[in-house]
């Protein structure tokens, strides 16, 4: 489960594979993800102005910047004494909160020429060359804008340059250009320009990239940077936000910011970490954001990827091949195109499967986006320990349907007078001698299944659907579409598809008391009828 923790200013560490950082919690005598001199404080609203340069004055603190759409003021405070004014200022009765402003990093460890080099994009079926994958379904849209908040990205390289549609520097450095190499090899991932006979593809092909360079020309930068940086993409029209950094420390500041994000329906994906362990990373760990962590190209966690009951999915991250800038930058791989591995390069390939997902119109929001990444992914090794769900599946997320098994081949009808060999194990319902089993085209939900997991104030909220066909038989492939109303009366949705067993299960992560409906609104599969009359369309369940 994922929690909210208060905090500070917290290391973005750019998610390559590099040594593990160390874990501090807020207001620490340990100092080493913490801003020197920088605290983020927001006052109640209706504070007189006042009122609000008495207490600066008070703790000889100045405005440095301010974060506008959450009321976050970004201050300036001698160097050392961090803690003691965030938390004398926490101490004012119209502060709503006081916390330093932390540090994250850089989290590092088709006819395209190097396609073949990109064992990830066959892996998760966005490519394939002998059967269908998720590009012969859609090729994503330009007008899907997916916003990569790093350490910038090269604005001359032959295959991103063309999809950069905005740019943004929220740093101290000079220049909006890539001097690390992080955020141009995320970038070319999510979408690079793809089939162009050059360099490398973009798993989110046609969608558009916008550059909000929120880590300097180090791989670091404050969390009051990275928060800029997401209402910024949110603002000018992201559908999906990459955030592959992280930090140790939670933040109310960064926390706002991407609620913020979410509530506006951009999907935020973020890097689980690489500290091989479950310990969280911020922002993954929130509830609202999809957390990814990284498998290799035999499906097996990756031994530096962070883990956990708060992770969500999974996707490649060892050994990923991409864009690099075409100049000299500090991680020093070779010029344009090189090998990158981390948490980092896992998180765009969930990003350009956002991309994808919005340009199918599948769907409307983004938590029907979300509900067809997780509810679509393969339940590799691991799942349900490392990861909720699974190693994504692009093909499927962007509905595609598996080859097997076709439409319940029948069985011939054979003279025979013996019973149905149908492995249901209810007993048939009468012993006259019926003929054989009709061709099973019509389907019906036989079981709607509900249950809790909580941890400290945080919930997940299981529903499990059965689909049989006419004869009682489990139906896999059947595209089962669920709307879950919450306590407060807020809905959500999503889609996924039946497994080999009949059934498929709906996570909901939540904050709320009280009582839960989860509701069947279709069941589709090809040359099949849902039957609705005979089905189960919903069930509640009381969460305390």
């Amino acid at each position: 489960m994922k929690r909210v923790l208060t905090a500070f200013l917290i290391l973005f560490l750019v998610l390559f594979v590099s040594p593990v950082w160390a874990q501090t919690s807020p207001f620490s005598a340990d100092s080493s993800n913490r801003a020197p001199g920088r605290i983020l404080v927001k006052f109640k609203q209706g504070t007189p102005q006042d009122s609000i340069d008495l207490n600066l004055s008070r703790y000889n603190a100045r405005l440095a910047a301010r974060i506008s759409r959450l009321d976050v003021m970004v201050l300036k405070v001698p160097e050392g004494q961090e803690n003691a004014i965030a938390a004398a200022f926490s101490k004012i009765p119209n502060v709503e909160f006081a916390e330093p402003d932390f540090v994250a990093t850089a989290l590092t460890i088709t006819n395209d020429s190097f396609l073949s080099q990109q064992w990830g994009m066959f892996k998760v079926e966005a490519a394939n060359s002998t059967s269908p994958s998720a590009w012969d379904i859609t090729t994503g849209s330009s007008s899907v804008k997916i916003a990569i908040l790093d350490t910038g990205i090269d604005q001359d390289h032959p295959d991103l340059s063309g999809k950069i549609v905005a740019n943004h520097n929220f740093t101290t450095s000079p220049t909006i250009d890539d001097k690390y190499g992080h955020g141009t090899h995320v970038g070319g991932i999510a979408a690079a320009i793809t089939n162009n006979s050059t360099g490398v593809a973009g798993l989110g092909y046609n969608s558009s990239l916008m550059n909000g360079k929120v880590l300097d020309d180090s791989g670091s930068g404050y969390y009051s940077w990275i928060a800029n940086g997401i209402i910024w993409a949110t603002d000018n029209g992201a559908k999906v936000i990459n955030m592959s950094l992280g930090g140790s420390s939670g933040s109310s500041t960064l926390q706002n910011a991407v609620n913020y994000a979410v509530a506006n329906g951009v999907v935020v994906v973020a890097a689980a970490g690489n500290s091989g362990n479950p310990s969280p990373t911020y922002p993954a760990y929130y509830s609202s954001v999809i957390a990814v962590a990284a498998t290799d190209s035999n499906d097996a966690k990756a031994s530096w990827s962070s883990y956990g009951s708060w992770v969500d999915v999974a996707a490649p991250g060892v050994n990923i091949f991409s864009t690099f800038p075409n100049h000299p930058y500090k991680i020093n791989k070779s010029l344009n195109y090189d090998y990158g591995s981390g948490t980092s390069m896992a998180t765009p390939h969930v990003a350009g499967l956002a991309g994808l997902v919005w340009a199918t119109g599948i769907c409307s929001t983004n938590s029907c986006v979300r509900a067809q990444i997780e509810n679509n992914a393969d339940a590799i090794s691991g799942t349900g320990s490392y990861w909720t769900y699974g190693r994504i599946n692009v093909y499927r997320a962007v509905g595609g349907t598996s080859p097997s098994p076709s439409p319940s081949p029948s069985p011939s009808p054979s003279p025979s007078p013996s019973p149905s060999p149908s492995p249901s194990p209810s007993p048939s319902p009468s012993p006259s001698p019926s003929p054989s089993p009709v061709p099973s085209t019509v389907m019906h939900v036989s079981d709607i299944s509900m249950w809790s997991t909580s941890l400290f104030w945080n919930r997940n909220v299981y529903t499990k659907v059965t689909v049989l066909d006419q004869n009682n038989n489990v139906l896999s492939g059947a595209n089962v579409s669920l709307t879950i109303t919450l306590p407060s009366g807020a809905l959500a949705s999503g889609s996924g598809k039946t497994a080999s067993d009949g059934t498929v299960t709906f996570r909901l992560r939540s904050r709320e008391t009280g009582t839960y409906t989860s509701t069947i609104t279709n069941v589709v599969k090809t040359d099949y009828t849902y039957d609705i009359g005979n089905s189960i369309t919903t069930k509640s369940l009381v969460v305390n």
